[in-house]
């Protein structure tokens, strides 16, 4: 996003090699880092109903050459750049001059402004007396640009889930299941967790990392594509079976056999290699009773 070239000729060559620095232990000190991680999958969720029916090109990008980069939101239709710095500490503090948390927020608007892009710089936390206390505190010099955010440290994603309904409501829109159960939930997030940690982080797009978490299985993130249908054959094979109905939904299949005694999705979507096999062995055993069936459906 940025050169070094462009903060050399903005700031200076002193100012350069602390950002070279800078970004170099942010690099190292980012390999593993949870509550960075997991922040960036609670955005990737808050955002995806846009990117998905908006089609809104909205980039995430994470420890890039800049001065506020734990993870840098851009949405290309919208001209703000939104900036994250996350603190998982008690200490905190914006400090002064040269090399301070207030500094790299002065220099980061600086940078965007020079792109001729508006600035929405956030400095996160893990306590919310932090977050009071920097906020009470925040130097005049940033103020219109810069914002102090809570975000409670949670040890796995299921905390989340169970405690910030906005995130819920995100995956859950992403669920293949209506009203899905908590386990659902859990993979779905867990899936775009994986796909975030393994995806090129310096740009990556909300899009692609979604579809990234679709390719695992099981995964429970719904299809995208319109009209997926079965097989007709598998559809009158299935309906021949007493007491087995089903229904697509969101491009998964979901089955019940004598009205919910047991019940399932497959882990796969319609779309996928997986379930291709799936309805080949079907048409191959054609099965005549949920007896029969069942072995396909586990």
């Amino acid at each position: 996003m940025y050169t070094e070239k462009d903060i050399e000729k903005l700031f200076g060559t002193e100012v350069l090699n602390y950002l070279k620095h800078k970004n170099a232990g942010g690099i190292n000190s980012s390999k593993g880092n949870q509550y960075e991680d997991i922040f960036a999958v609670y955005q990737l969720g808050l955002l995806s109903r846009c990117a998905i029916e908006c089609n809104k090109e909205i980039y995430f990008l994470s420890q890039c050459f800049a001065f506020v980069d734990d993870l840098i939101i851009d949405e290309k239709t919208d001209n703000v750049l939104r900036h994250f710095q996350l603190k998982n500490s008690l200490s905190v503090s914006w400090g002064e001059g040269n090399k301070s948390i207030c500094d790299d927020f002065q220099k980061q608007y600086t940078l965007n402004k020079s792109f001729s892009r508006q600035s929405e710089i956030n400095l996160v936390v893990s306590s919310e007396k932090v977050r009071d206390k920097l906020a009470q505190n925040m130097p005049d010099i940033i103020i219109t640009y810069s914002q102090v955010v809570y975000f409670s440290f949670e040890e796995n994603l299921v905390k989340l889930i169970n405690k910030d309904k906005n995130f819920r409501q995100a995956i859950e829109y992403l669920c293949a299941v209506d009203e899905p159960e908590l386990d659902k939930l859990e993979c779905v997030a867990t899936v775009l967790l994986g796909a975030w940690i393994t995806s090129n982080k310096s740009r990556t797009s909300v899009m692609d990392v979604i579809k990234k978490a679709q390719q695992s299985t099981p995964s429970y993130i719904r299809s995208f594509q319109k009209q997926l249908q079965l097989d007709p054959e598998v559809e009158n094979i299935f309906n021949k079976i007493e007491g087995f109905t089903y229904k697509l939904t969101r491009g998964f299949l979901n089955w019940k056999f004598e009205d919910g005694l047991f019940e399932g999705t497959l882990p796969y979507s319609l779309e996928k290699d997986d379930f291709k096999r799936f309805q080949q062995l079907i048409k191959k055993h054609k099965p005549t009773s949920f007896e029969e069936l069942e072995v396909f459906l586990i």
